[in-house]
């Protein structure tokens, strides 16, 4: 799926290619083993860019068919089981605690680990784990870049892992790579008895090795050869 990705993005010169790499093979698992399914679980993508990896893992799978040649990139508001794409970050998980709230659908959210550097994300994450909103499953793709720096330069984000864990939350710190390994966990705790987090250490660019040696450089660059 790589070569097929980096084709798209080429083709349609798109970017954030760097970020589609890291989170491909987790959300792969999730919707390619049918973990998360469209209509059941209620969907918050609080990682709007990279639009390819979602885009391209739902076509694989017959969720969508050709929705504006799959080149959107942040509202994601053309594909109707997604039930928030945030433009601004630090929203996400404030909403879907919301969602959380009004349903008993597992709800799905996807987030950077840089926007763990949001106040609104960790107030958030407070509200969700003192108030037991048990149908919260998130995933972090823990890449610790972002596009200036590596997050451990800026705001380091792995003292939040205990953060979560003093809220009560089941805090699970995994390869994000491993997808045999992947599936096997996020089975194990998708109908779990409280919110429920995935920090998904990932490496930006993964399987490109230009882009791994410079995931910065590539946060916003366009393939143009």
């Amino acid at each position: 799926m790589i070569e097929q990705l980096l084709l798209h993005s080429k083709e349609n010169k798109l970017s954030h290619i760097p970020s589609t790499l890291s989170m491909l093979d987790y959300v792969d698992v999730l919707f390619s083993k049918k973990i998360i399914k469209p209509y059941d679980a209620k969907i918050v993508l609080g990682k709007p860019f990279g639009s390819q990896t979602y885009y391209l893992i739902w076509k694989k799978n017959n969720y969508i068919q050709n929705v504006k040649n799959l080149n959107v990139g942040v509202k994601h508001d053309e594909i109707e089981f997604v039930d928030f794409s945030e433009e601004t970050m630090g929203n996400a998980l404030g909403v879907a605690a919301g969602i959380a709230f009004s349903c008993n659908n597992t709800v799905w959210v996807n987030l950077s680990d840089g926007s763990l550097q949001m106040g609104s994300t960790l107030e958030a994450i407070q509200y969700i784990g003192h108030n037991k909103i048990k149908n919260i499953f998130l995933t972090i793709d823990y890449n610790n870049t972002q596009c200036t720096d590596y997050c451990s330069n800026l705001i380091d984000v792995e003292p939040l892992i205990n953060f979560f864990k003093g809220y009560k939350w089941d805090v699970n710190v995994v390869d994000g790579h491993n997808k045999e390994s992947l599936e096997m966990q996020f089975k194990d705790k998708i109908d779990n008895n409280k919110p429920t987090v995935f920090f998904c250490k990932t490496t930006k660019g993964k399987g490109v090795d230009y882009m791994e040696k410079d995931p910065i450089y590539w946060h916003y660059k366009t393939i143009d050869e």
